[in-house]
C-alpha cells in the first residue's frame, strides 16, 4: 500500500517558502525551478551537481522534509551523511526547525530519528544499536589513536622501518628477511624528508598506504599473486592489520566501512534495513558533498540502497570543488555515479544541476565561471561531470559591482601591510560590522617568516586586530605546552639518565633546560618545590617500586600549581586552557593505546621505568614533534566573533564570508606528491582508473583548490602576494585561450591605498550574523554534574580536560556491557543463542570475562581482583532475580531520547520496559542504594523525570513510571527506587533543567564555574577521587602537596 504524508507536494512547497520568507524577512524569497525538482523528486536515484552557493544545503532540507511530510516516509528510515561533524549537526538543527515551523501535531514524527554524521559515526552508531556480534565492544580510533596504534602493532610499519627485527616466519611473503632491506626505498614518494625513516615515518607511510588500500578497495588475494615483492608484502600488511585490529578490539575509521559493508549482509544488519518488531526500515540514503566520496564508501551506499526495496538515493555535490584526493576521495565517483548507479540498481538517473549562485557578485562569478570553464585540464573528457552549465548570479548588487581586486607588491611583508591597513579601515569606517566577516585563505596558515600566513598575521597583530588561526601548526611550541613537557620530564627523569639522540634529543634537553627560564619568568616557586619533591621521591624509591600517581594524576597534580592554574581557571588565557586540555586528551589516548598509565622506579636506572620512558619520549613525545599538531577549535564556534579568519582553502571548504583574500597565487601543482604515486600503485588491484598522467591530476587538483578559494567570497575577493606570484595557474585563461596576467588587475581592480578603495565602497558591506550550533545537554551528564561541583563541570564537559580517575568508569562500563549481552541472550540476538531463556551464572560468567578482555585489549580495565568478584556476584544476583521477569518486558535498550529547545539540545538514553499496557523507563546504577539522602534521591527524581519529558516529545506520552535499580543491593526489596510519574510534577523538573542551562550558559564565557567555595563543595567521596583535588580552594589545604 502506498505510503500517504499529512501535505499535498503544492502545499508543502507553499508553506515551506511562507516559512523561508519569514526566516529570511524577504518577501520575495523562493525556490528556483532545479531547487523544486530536486525537493520534489520521487524514488530512485538522484544526481544532483550543486555549485558554490546554489542552496544545496537548503535543498537537501526540504527534501528530507518532503519524504517526511508528503511521501509520509518516517524519519528513522532516512539516513543522510555528510562530511564533517559540524557540518552534520548544522543539518540535523536546520532540519528540526524547519519541521518545527510546520506546528505537526503527529506525535508519532519525531525528525530526531533521522540518522544523520558523518558516514563513519553513523556505522559505529548503527552497528552498536543492532549489537552486530563482529563490532561488539569495539574502539573507533580516531586519526590519532590509530597512529598511536600502529606505532605500537602494526607489522608493517616494523617492515619499512629499517631497524625494527622482524620474523620472516611470521609473513607468508617473505622467505629470508634480507630481501627486504632496502625496502624503506620502495616507498621513497611517500617521505617527508627522513631517510631512512624512523619509526614515526615509517607509521605514517604505512597508515597512508594502508587507509588508501581500504578505501581504494585493493583485491589483497590479487596484489599477493603480483610479480612484485613490495606490492605482495603491502597486501599481506593490510590482512595482518584487519587482524590485529579485531584481536585488541579496536578499529578504525576506513575499517569501520569495511566492517559495516559485511554488517549489511548479517540477520542484524537485515534488521536495520528492513525492519524488525514495528520498526521501520531502512528508504531513503541522502549523501553531500559526494565530490569526496571514495570507492569504499560507494560501494556501501550502493549495498544499502540495492538491499532497500527500491534504490532511494540522493547524492549531491560538485566535482569542480573536490579537494580530498590526498584523502583518498576520488572525484571518479561523482562524475561517473549516472553511469554507476544505472549498471549496479538497473534503473535511470534523474540529474539536476543546481547553477544559480546565492552568495557572490556578478563579477566574482563571472571570475570563477571563466577559471574553471576556460582551463584547458578541465576541458578534458572525464575531468568534469558531464553536461555543466556556467553558475548565474543570483546577488542583488548595490554600489560598486566590482568585486575582484589584486594587491600585489615587492614582497609579503610589503603587501602585508597594506591588507592588514585595509582590514582596520573596513571595521573602522562599518564597512565590515566584525572582523570575522574576513578570511585570509592560504595554502597552509603556518605563520612563517617570510610566505604563508606570518607576513600578514603580523601586520594584522601589530594594529591590535586579533586573529583566528588554530591550524597554524605550532601547538608544540606553545608556551604552556613546552613547559609542561619539561615539568613532566624533570618529574619522571631527573637526571635526564635515558639516553636519547636526533631532533628529538634536542627537543626534550630544551624542554627540560626550559623548565628553569621560565619557572622563574613566572615566579612559580611553589612548582619548583612540587618538582624537587619528586625527583626525591623517585630517587628514594626501591628498584620497581610504584609511584602513588600514574601519568595523567601527575599531569593533574603539576597544573595545580602556578602558572598553570592561573592559565587554566581565569578567562584571560582561554586558548591556553584549551591547549592544556588537548594535551590531557592525547595522553589519554597515548596511555590506552601503549598501556603505559603506572610510574614506577627504574631497575637500573635513576628515573621511573626503562619501558616507560621508551614509550613516553618515543612514542608521546615523538609522535607530537614529528606530526604538526593544530590548536583544538571548537565545533561551535569555528568562526568567532572579533577575529579575522586565517585559514587553509580546505578549512574554508563550506563557508562564506563578504571579504575574501586569496594568497599562494605562485602555487603549482605538485605531480610528484605522494597521492599520485598511490594511485598508479593500487590502479591494477582495484577499480579506481583516475583520469590522466600524474601532471593532469595535479593541475587539475590545483585548479579546483583556487575554484573553491575564489568561490568563498560574496562582495570582495583580493587576490594578494608579490607582483612576481600571479601564473596562469592561480588566474587561468580567457576566453581565447591565452593565459591570464596581472595586467588583469588595472587601476580600478589594484589596490595600492586602502583609504581609496574604502572612499570607493559606499555603506555596509552586509549585515553581520554569527549562527552558532546549539550545545546539548543530558540531565546526568550535564546538569546533574554541573549541580554536584561546578568546577569540575567547568574542566572536563565544557574546556575538555580528560579526568584521570577511570576504576569506577571501568566497574560502570563491565556491568554495563555484561548486562547487555544478558538481554540480548534472552532476545536470542547472540549467535548460538536461541533466545527466550534467562542466562545461567556460567552464560554471565564467560559474557562478563568476554567484556573483561576487551577492556584489557584496549588497556581500559582499571579494576582489582576484590571489585571484579564483587561486579560479577552483583550481575548474577540480579540475572537470578530479576531476569525472569524483567528480561521479556524489555522493549528498547539503549532507548535515544532528544529534543530541541530554542537555544539548546536536551537528550537522554534509557531502557523502556512495556508490561501490558503499562510503560517503564528504567535505568541501572552499579552501586548500592543509598542511605537516607536527600539531595541524591532528589537527583534521581531528576533524572527520571527528565528522561519522562524526553520520551513525552519523542512518543507522545508519559511512562507511568520510573525505576532506578542499585546492583550492588542484595535486599530485592530496597534494590529498585520507583518513581510514578505525575506530568503536572515534570514541568518543574524541566524548568530547573532549563534555568541550569542559563546558569551555564551565562557563565561559559568567563569561566566562573572553575571558582568555588567551601559552601559548593561536593561530598567528600566525590572530592577523594577527583582529578582536580589538589588545586581546589573548596577543599582548601586537605589535599596539599607541599
Amino acid at each position: 500500500m502506498e505510503k500517504k504524508g499529512i501535505l499535498s507536494i503544492n502545499k508543502f512547497i507553499n508553506k515551506l517558502t511562507t516559512i523561508n520568507r519569514e526566516r529570511l524577512e524577504d518577501e520575495s524569497w523562493n525556490f528556483n525551478e532545479e531547487q523544486r525538482k530536486a525537493i520534489k523528486h520521487g524514488t530512485g536515484p538522484l544526481w544532483i551537481t550543486a555549485g558554490p552557493g546554489s542552496g544545496k544545503t537548503e535543498v537537501l532540507v526540504s527534501r528530507v522534509l518532503k519524504l517526511i511530510l508528503v511521501d509520509g516516509v518516517h524519519p528513522e528510515s532516512i539516513l543522510i551523511t555528510t562530511f564533517t561533524e559540524k557540518a552534520a549537526q548544522s543539518l540535523e538543527e536546520r532540519i528540526v526547525d524547519r519541521f518545527s515551523a510546520f506546528n505537526v501535531d503527529d506525535s508519532e514524527l519525531d525528525v530526531n530519528d533521522i540518522y544523520v554524521g558523518t558516514l563513519h559515526s553513523i556505522c559505529d552508531e548503527v552497528m552498536n544499536d543492532f549489537r552486530y556480534p563482529a563490532y561488539v565492544d569495539r574502539e573507533l580510533l580516531d586519526e590519532f589513536g590509530q597512529e598511536l596504534f600502529m606505532y605500537n602493532n602494526s607489522d608493517l610499519v616494523d617492515l619499512i622501518h629499517t631497524r625494527s627485527d622482524i620474523d620472516p616466519e611470521e609473513w607468508e611473503t617473505i622467505e629470508s628477511g634480507n630481501e627486504i632491506d632496502n625496502m624503506w626505498s620502495f616507498f621513497e614518494s611517500l617521505y617527508r624528508g627522513k631517510y631512512p625513516p624512523n619509526r614515526w615515518e615509517s607509521t605514517y607511510i604505512a597508515s597512508t598506504i594502508l587507509n588508501r588500500a581500504s578505501q581504494y578497495r585493493v583485491d589483497t588475494g590479487k596484489m599477493k599473486a603480483s610479480d612484485n615483492l613490495y606490492e605482495k608484502i603491502i597486501a599481506e600488511g593490510l590482512e595482518k592489520y584487519r587482524k590485529t585490529l579485531r584481536e585488541n578490539s579496536r578499529c578504525d575509521f576506513a575499517r569501520v566501512l569495511e566492517d559495516f559493508i559485511e554488517f549489511l549482509d548479517h540477520n542484524t544488519g537485515k534488521k536495520f534495513l528492513k525492519g524488525n518488531a514495528g520498526e521501520n526500515g531502512l528508504e531513503y540514503v541522502l549523501v553531500d558533498e559526494y565530490q569526496d566520496t571514495n570507492p569504499l564508501q560507494e560501494e556501501l551506499y550502493f549495498k544499502m540502497c540495492e538491499q532497500m526495496r527500491k534504490p532511494n538515493i540522493t547524492i549531491v555535490g560538485d566535482d569542480d570543488q573536490s579537494l580530498y584526493r590526498f584523502r583518498g576521495g576520488t572525484v571518479e565517483c561523482l562524475i561517473n555515479f549516472p553511469e554507476r548507479a544505472k549498471k549496479r540498481f538497473e534503473e535511470s538517473v534523474e540529474k539536476i544541476q543546481l547553477k544559480e549562485n546565492y552568495r557572490s557578485i556578478e563579477d566574482i562569478v563571472s571570475w570563477f565561471n571563466r577559471y574553471i570553464i576556460e582551463f584547458p585540464a578541465m576541458d578534458e573528457e572525464g575531468a568534469r561531470a558531464e553536461g555543466k552549465e556556467p553558475m548565474k548570479a543570483n546577488v542583488t548588487e548595490t554600489g560598486d559591482p566590482t568585486g575582484v581586486r589584486a594587491i600585489l607588491e615587492e614582497n609579503h611583508h610589503q603587501t602585508g601591510e597594506i591588507v592588514a591597513e585595509l582590514v582596520k579601515l573596513m571595521k573602522e569606517t562599518g564597512y565590515i560590522e566584525d572582523y570575522s566577516q574576513i578570511a585570509l585563505l592560504f595554502n597552509t596558515t603556518k605563520e612563517s617568516q617570510n610566505i604563508n600566513a606570518g607576513p600578514y598575521v603580523r601586520q594584522l597583530r601589530a594594529r591590535g586586530i586579533s586573529v583566528h588561526n588554530p591550524r597554524n601548526k605550532i601547538y608544540l611550541e606553545r608556551e604552556e605546552i613546552s613547559f609542561l613537557l619539561g615539568t613532566i620530564i624533570r618529574c619522571i627523569d631527573p637526571k635526564r639518565v635515558y639516553k636519547l639522540k636526533g631532533n628529538l634529543k634536542d627537543s626534550i634537553s630544551n624542554w627540560y633546560d626550559g623548565f628553569d627560564d621560565i619557572s622563574q619568568e613566572y615566579e612559580a616557586e611553589r612548582l619548583r618545590e612540587f618538582v624537587e619533591i619528586k625527583q626525591d621521591k623517585i630517587l628514594s624509591l626501591d628498584k620497581g617500586e610504584k609511584l602513588d600517581v600514574s601519568i595523567l594524576e601527575l599531569v593533574y597534580q603539576i597544573m595545580s600549581f602556578e602558572p598553570f592554574s592561573r592559565w587554566i581557571e581565569t578567562s584571560e588565557y582561554p586558548d591556553r586552557a584549551d591547549r592544556l586540555a588537548k594535551f590531557t586528551s592525547l595522553l589519554e589516548n597515548f596511555s590506552r593505546v601503549s598501556g603505559q598509565r603506572l610510574l614506577k622506579k627504574s631497575s637500573w636506572l635513576d628515573s621511573v621505568s626503562k619501558k616507560f620512558l621508551d614509550d613516553f619520549y618515543w612514542g608521546f613525545c615523538g609522535y607530537m614533534h614529528e606530526n604538526d599538531l593544530d590548536d583544538p577549535e571548537d565545533l561551535h564556534d569555528q568562526i568567532p566573533e572579533g577575529s579575522v579568519q586565517i585559514m587553509t582553502v580546505h578549512q574554508a571548504k563550506g563557508l562564506e564570508f563578504p571579504v575574501v583574500f586569496v594568497d599562494n597565487l605562485d602555487w603549482e601543482p605538485k605531480e610528484e606528491s605522494s597521492t599520485y604515486w598511490i594511485e598508479d600503485l593500487f590502479r591494477d588491484y582495484s577499480n579506481i582508473n583516475p583520469v590522466g598522467s600524474n601532471h593532469d591530476r595535479a593541475v587539475r587538483d590545483l585548479t579546483r583548490q583556487f575554484y573553491v578559494a575564489f568561490s568563498r567570497a560574496e562582495k570582495d575577493l583580493i587576490l594578494i602576494g608579490k607582483e612576481e606570484d600571479p601564473s596562469f595557474h592561480s588566474l587561468g585563461y580567457d576566453s581565447e585561450g591565452k593565459e591570464l596576467d596581472i595586467d588583469f588587475f588595472d587601476d580600478c581592480r589594484r589596490i595600492s591605498d586602502p583609504s581609496k578603495f574604502i572612499k570607493e565602497k559606499q555603506g555596509v558591506i552586509c549585515d553581520y550574523s554569527n549562527i552558532k550550533l546549539r550545545n546539548r545537554y543530558s540531565i546526568t551528564g550535564d546538569v546533574l554534574s554541573y549541580r554536584l561541583c561546578k568546577k569540575q563541570y567547568g574542566f572536563f564537559n565544557e574546556i575538555g580536560f580528560i579526568p584521570s580517575y577511570e576504576a569506577l568508569w571501568s566497574y560502570g562500563r563491565l556491568v554495563h556491557d555484561t548486562l547487555d549481552r544478558a538481554h540480548r541472550h534472552y532476545q536470542g540476538d547472540i549467535e548460538g543463542v536461541e533466545g527466550g531463556e534467562i542466562p545461567s551464572d556460567k552464560d554471565i560468567e564467560n559474557y562478563f570475562n568476554d567484556v573483561i578482555s576487551a577492556m584489557r585489549a584496549q588497556n581500559i580495565y582499571q579494576l582489582g581482583g576484590e571489585a571484579a568478584e564483587r561486579a560479577l556476584e552483583n550481575i548474577k544476583r540480579f540475572n537470578r532475580r530479576e531476569g525472569e521477569d524483567l528480561y521479556p518486558k524489555v522493549k528498547d535498550t539503549e532507548h535515544r531520547l532528544q529534543a530541541t529547545k530554542d537555544n539548546f539540545i536536551m537528550k537522554g538514553v534509557v531502557d523502556v520496559l512495556i508490561d501490558g499496557d503499562s510503560v517503564e523507563i528504567w535505568d541501572y546504577k552499579a552501586s548500592k542504594r543509598p542511605e537516607d539522602d536527600a539531595s541524591r534521591y532528589s537527583d534521581y527524581d531528576a533524572q527520571i523525570k527528565t528522561y519522562a519529558e524526553l520520551y513525552r516529545k519523542k512518543n507522545g506520552e508519559y511512562p507511568d513510571r520510573g525505576v532506578i535499580c542499585f546492583l550492588g543491593e542484595e535486599d530485592s526489596e530496597n534494590s529498585k527506587y520507583i518513581i510514578d510519574i505525575d506530568p503536572e510534577d515534570v514541568s518543574g523538573f524541566i524548568d530547573k533543567f532549563e534555568s541550569t542551562v542559563e546558569e551555564i550558559e551565562s557563565e561559559r564565557e568567563e569561566r566562573q564555574w572553575l571558582k568555588i567555595n567551601p559552601d559548593e563543595a561536593p561530598p567528600e567521596d566525590i572530592c577523594g577521587s577527583c582529578s582536580l583535588r589538589w588545586g581546589c580552594e573548596a577543599r582548601e589545604d586537605k589535599y596539599n602537596l607541599l
